[in-house]
């Protein structure tokens, strides 16, 4: 984004709600949230992102605000320009054929204009800018109305700074995770019996409408979904090169005569495309997600199908806390197109 010149002076917003102070004073439960959710927001302007953001919030109103100043005469009358000045007519320009024509081009600029007013005060009481109007309000009070003002120029794009900020803070969340899956990778091989100690403790589990089986050589994992009427084969294949660990693949358990559903192949796609191939006790949960597929909605749109009468094949992890406090994955279920 290009600098822009302030408006002139500083900006203020809506006046902050009155405190009720006398109340706090007499209601010592009130007085406590009120500290906390003052000393929440004092945390909050502690933080770089939270700083650089609401510069940006603030650069990018005055931007809409030097844009809004063009409405009036330019681009609300821009239709009657080439009738005005012919000079300026062109291909991009044309003369109006008809005063019809003509009137719809001032109505659409007109509905345009109405529409970028709207949005830009939309824009300045949204909750993010209230939260910048009330610190600024906040500011002033503890300057007794001496706050700096600005010299004139932005002298940073606040855009790019908070772009940097964004693709930081997301390689260090990559880097996070990646240590966490490392650390999760190694209490999986660390697991009493392996993979077979892994399966053991879900047939433990005694999911109801689920079994899980072993073939003969112990090579193939079998799940069976009795109430959805499917089973899934899970092998163990080589992972990623020199990382030193397997990966698990899964693949419809074959029945003769019996040919593949779409319900099925969607949940094999689904299962297949999955993070943490590494994990077993991750697939099998996930495999166990589907044993009630045929009477599971959408989380989005709250149907059983969706306009090709397929049912939700897409799951998504999502952590919940149990009731005896533990984090736990819950699996919700989505359509294709509402994923």
């Amino acid at each position: 984004m290009a600098t822009q010149q302030p408006v002139g002076g500083s900006m203020t917003g809506p006046p902050a709600p009155a405190q009720a102070t006398s109340a706090n004073n007499e209601n010592p439960s009130l007085a406590k949230e009120s500290k906390e959710n003052a000393d929440s927001t004092s945390k909050l302007w502690d933080s770089e992102r939270q700083i650089v953001s609401s510069l940006w919030k603030l650069q990018e109103l005055e931007a809409k605000i030097h844009q809004l100043r063009t409405l009036l005469p330019d681009r609300l009358l821009a239709p009657l320009v080439p009738i005005v000045n012919p000079q300026k007519a062109g291909p991009g320009r044309p003369v109006p054929k008809t005063p019809e024509i003509l009137c719809e081009q001032l109505s659409q600029a007109v509905r345009d204009g109405v529409a970028e007013v709207e949005e830009f005060k939309s824009m300045w009481q949204s909750p993010e800018m209230k939260v910048i109007w009330d610190r600024l309000d906040e500011k002033m009070k503890e300057c007794d109305g001496d706050y700096p003002q600005p010299d004139g120029v932005w002298e940073q794009d606040y855009d790019v700074l908070l772009e940097e900020l964004d693709k930081e803070e997301r390689i260090k969340e990559e880097r996070r995770q990646k240590d966490e899956e490392e650390q999760e990778r190694l209490r999986a091989r660390s697991v009493e019996g392996g993979w077979k100690g892994i399966v053991e403790s879900f047939r433990q589990k005694g999911l109801p409408g689920v079994r899980i089986l072993l073939n003969k050589n112990e090579t193939v994992i079998t799940v069976v979904l009795l109430k959805a009427g499917m089973a899934f084969d899970i092998q163990e294949v080589d992972g990623q090169e020199n990382k030193g660990y397997s990966e698990w693949r899964v693949s419809n358990k074959q029945y003769p005569g019996k040919p593949k559903t779409k319900l099925e192949t969607g949940i094999l796609i689904c299962l297949n495309s999955r993070p943490r191939k590494w994990d077993l006790a991750y697939l099998l949960d996930m495999i166990c997600s589907y044993s009630e597929v045929k009477q599971t909605q959408c989380a989005k749109c709250n149907k059983m199908t969706d306009n090709a009468a397929q049912l939700p094949t897409i799951r998504r992890p999502k952590q919940v806390e149990s009731p005896d406090g533990k984090k736990i994955v819950s699996w919700e279920a989505y359509h294709q197109d509402c994923a």
